[in-house]
């Protein structure tokens, strides 16, 4: 069976409250994260740029679906042909928080679609993980 699951993880040093202040203040996106940022956000209507400034550079619209501590999810895409439920989800640790973000597809296309491109997606969600990570850099717990 196909695994239509992106999954990657990351512990940030820094309190779980404060790492939600940062994933939840959509407009600051641009200032801290080259991967994706939040060009529109009205009510629960999202528009996004993800893999911004590489040849995969995509907009999208989207919806979110969760936003209560500590789980922000937000989906989108056609349900029969290619559909994207994408969560990210922190917990405390004794390193600071972890970061768990995730993506799973599903629709006709979902298989063929990761089969092509899910080692772009491990690095889009890698460089997502790495520039939130950056903005606890050198900050004291």
């Amino acid at each position: 069976m196909q695994n239509n699951e992106v999954r990657t993880e990351l512990v940030i040093p820094a309190p779980i409250d404060d790492v939600w202040r940062v994933l939840v203040d959509f407009g600051g996106y641009a200032r801290w994260n080259p991967v994706m940022e939040y060009t529109r956000v009205d009510g629960t209507k999202t528009k996004v740029k993800a893999a911004k400034g590489t040849p995969f550079e995509r907009d999208f619209d989207g919806e979110l679906v969760s936003v209560e501590p500590y789980v922000l999810a937000s989906q989108g895409g056609d349900p029969e042909t290619f559909f994207g439920r994408h969560r990210w989800e922190l917990s405390e640790t004794g390193g600071g928080t972890l970061l768990v973000n995730a993506e799973t597809f599903t629709g006709t296309m979902a298989a063929d679609v990761l089969a092509q491109t899910r080692e772009v997606l491990v690095a889009e969600f890698d460089g997502f993980n790495k520039a939130l990570l950056a903005v606890f850099a050198g900050r004291s717990r």
